[in-house]
């Protein structure tokens, strides 16, 4: 992936060599949210624009002029900071807010992606199960601002043949992987974690409903996930608004297969292009 030379601060741009924060707009630091574009297209723009009103909201901020108008504003900043980078195929925006001067500031940056759209992996990925913490239930484990502490002691594995950790609750259950839903697949059924017991909800759930519906496969999180269930699994993969699907082939010696989570990364490909 390959940053972008130039970074749209409050609506002008600064070479990303020369920009500074100072420690007091640092400390004033709200919160950042992604966003994927895929050519001139942002995929799941609507839904990450409302997740940025909750978050605002939850931070006490009114909104801003960059986000009425169902974000139209937002929207031609980024595609400023997409062609000013030249980055026209596929890229990650990064929208920051944070307080400085009792004023609500902002940045956008873009980075180049290895992929224009969303293309299933077809080197698997590896999985093990964090146990240096136990995410608890809590009012903001289902979003970023409560889970993100997590995700980051989570995200670098001391084994270098693992891709991603997943995180378990206080329950010792399986709810995520960080930034990422977790799907297991067994016998034509789909079983997933709920955010009763503590699991991050992507934008992409409802997206993924749609789709299991449209498969006629059955899905359930109502009991939770477990270790065993891991090992018990068809197939097993993690999704978000980013990277998309992510297939898993490995769980300690257990490996799984993909057929059914083709069928749904082309149902995803198709829900978010047409």
């Amino acid at each position: 992936m390959n940053d972008g030379h130039f970074i749209l601060v409050n609506g002008s741009f600064i070479s990303s060599a020369e920009y500074r924060i100072s420690i007091q707009e640092s400390e004033g630091l709200l919160f950042a949210e992604k966003i994927r574009s895929v050519r001139t297209t942002f995929p799941f723009f609507r839904p990450t624009l409302e997740m940025i009103r909750l978050k605002l909201f939850i931070f006490h901020q009114s909104y801003p002029d960059l986000i009425e108008n169902d974000g139209a504003e937002l929207k031609r900043q980024m595609e400023r900071t997409l062609t000013k980078n030249k980055h026209f195929l596929g890229s990650v925006l990064s929208v920051r807010f944070w307080i400085f001067e009792q004023k609500l500031q902002y940045s956008i940056q873009s980075t180049k992606t290895d992929h224009t759209g969303y293309e299933l992996n077809n080197k698997g990925m590896y999985i093990s199960i964090s146990r240096d913490v136990w995410k608890s239930v809590s009012s903001l484990s289902n979003c970023s601002l409560g889970s993100e502490i997590y995700w980051n002691i989570a995200c670098n594995p001391n084994d270098s043949s693992i891709d991603k950790l997943v995180l378990l609750n206080s329950e010792d259950q399986i709810i995520e992987a960080p930034q990422s839903n977790i799907y297991l697949v067994k016998s034509g059924e789909i079983k997933g974690a709920s955010i009763h017991h503590g699991a991050y909800a992507d934008i992409t759930k409802s997206y993924l409903l749609k789709i299991f519906d449209l498969l006629k496969i059955s899905y359930n999180e109502t009991d939770g996930l477990t270790e065993q269930n891991l090992k018990e699994a068809d197939e097993i993969f993690l999704v978000n608004a980013l990277d998309g699907i992510r297939w898993v082939i490995g769980f300690e010696g257990k490996r799984y297969f993909n057929q059914t989570i083709r069928k749904i990364n082309n149902l995803f490909v198709k829900s978010l292009t047409n």
